[in-house]
């Protein structure tokens, strides 16, 4: 049997901070005790020290030296729980006054002491000798123990109710916490994403908690439809072409034809075919950015010079010119992730802009201009979403997901795409962060 693996179950929060009020509460009372004992016993001494001090100076003024013995005078009244003794220099009684108790013979020590269950205060006196007064001390013991019980009592008496008070004090603070956690699991295991747990009362923490935890609501609500707002668009968008193949196939096969029938019917399916191709790609694309990044200094430059090196021979077949001013600069970001959005943005140029295409880096940015109109500007933000497209451009070749994937990279690293129109011209520029400008 492997000891080390036994585990014990974890305790609970609220067992926790029950645990956690009550060794408080249990120090405290202890240590209230405890001060209140010394307080208590300290006190209780004075006072028989004072006692004590006070019927030593009535008997110093009744001591009397008869042939060199001391002796009290026949008036001096003593109390029958106090003992008065007289001692010589060398430590014998000479003389007794109230109670008779003989303490071991020696020399007494001046001040204040305690020997065998008597309070002794003892005096010097003038011309050799000592005064001895002295108390039982059974009477303070007694108060001192009488006193240590009632707190013991009281000590086991708190320590009963400051775990039921610990308890309450936990279910009461946790209770919220409890409601956010039963809200939270009925709305996960309901899928109804729509609402929204109990925010607590007041500013505190579980005000905090429960408002956090709505707002990660929200932030799934918003995530959910707008994957699902996506899912029925790119059904959509697949089913169109799909469907179309399907219709050109039934057509061939719908009687013999003669070879350049066929070759004509094979090469308008190989169209649709790359235009399906594309499709599945920019989703795939668009569905990769919601990878965790892995960023990485990307040298601007060298990738865009490649990226336009392939595309220049798709301008030149367009009749459009691509302009090249680039200058060295650095970005924190992807290498792939960059081609990707200096391909979308050349193409959109290409397909949408005007017949002078320039592509700029400077550092720490990424721009594509052309001096066509661009979109109208209350069209941007929903180009920026995918399988959007613009007014008027549906008759040309495209997937509505060029813009809607480079948006989404910029987030990815934290970039901005900023919009600008001129007259003439359109500009976007990726922006990358750490750069100013």
């Amino acid at each position: 049997m492997n000891v080390g693996a036994l585990k014990l179950p974890p305790a609970s929060l609220r067992l926790k901070l029950t645990l956690g009020y009550a060794l408080v509460f249990i120090l405290a009372s202890v240590l209230g005790a405890v001060l209140i004992y010394l307080v208590a016993s300290t006190q209780l001494t004075r006072s028989l020290d004072a006692t004590l001090e006070e019927t030593a100076a009535v008997a110093l003024g009744n001591i009397e030296r008869e042939a060199g013995a001391l002796r009290f005078a026949a008036g001096l009244n003593v109390r029958s729980e106090l003992a008065l003794e007289l001692l010589n220099a060398r430590g014998q009684v000479t003389a007794q006054a109230g109670g008779h108790e003989h303490l071991t013979p020696g020399l007494p020590r001046p001040g204040f002491q305690t020997v065998e269950d008597w309070r002794v205060y003892s005096v010097p006196l003038e011309g050799g000798g000592w005064l001895r007064v002295m108390r039982p001390t059974d009477l303070l013991s007694g108060l001192l123990e009488t006193l240590a019980r009632v707190l013991v009592g009281a000590a086991l008496l708190m320590i009963v109710l400051s775990c039921l008070g610990g308890y309450l004090l936990a279910d009461r603070a946790l209770k919220p916490i409890d409601q956010v956690a039963l809200a939270a699991a009925s709305i996960a295991r309901r899928g109804a994403y729509r609402e929204r747990v109990p925010v607590a009362p007041g500013g505190d923490e579980l005000t905090r908690l429960s408002t956090t935890v709505n707002a990660m609501l929200g932030s799934l609500e918003g995530t959910i439809e707008q994957e699902k707002q996506f899912a029925r668009m790119a059904a959509h968008e697949l089913r169109t072409p799909l469907t179309t193949l399907a219709g050109r196939v039934e057509l061939l096969l719908d009687r013999p034809r003669d070879g350049d029938a066929y070759r004509a019917g094979l090469l308008q399916l190989q169209e649709r075919i790359g235009a399906l191709r594309a499709l599945s790609e920019g989703l795939l694309s668009l569905a990769r950015t919601d990878a965790p990044p892995t960023l990485e200094p990307v040298e601007l430059a060298g990738t865009v010079l490649a990226v336009a090196e392939d595309l220049r021979p798709e301008f030149r077949a367009a009749g459009k010119t691509l302009h090249l001013d680039v200058e060295e600069g650095w970005a924190q970001a992807e290498p792939e992730g960059v081609r990707q959005a200096t391909v979308n943005l050349l193409q959109n140029a290409l397909k949408y802009g005007g017949p002078q295409v320039t592509l700029r880096v400077r550092p720490g940015e990424l721009s594509v201009a052309d001096d066509g109109p661009g979109p109208a500007r209350e069209d941007w933000p929903r180009l920026l979403r995918p399988l959007e497209r613009g007014p008027g451009v549906q008759g040309l070749a495209g997937s509505g997901l060029g813009l809607a994937v480079v948006a989404a990279l910029a987030r990815r690293w934290g970039a901005e795409l900023r919009p600008e129109w001129a007259q003439p011209g359109f500009t976007v520029t990726l922006h990358f962060p750490g750069v100013n400008g």
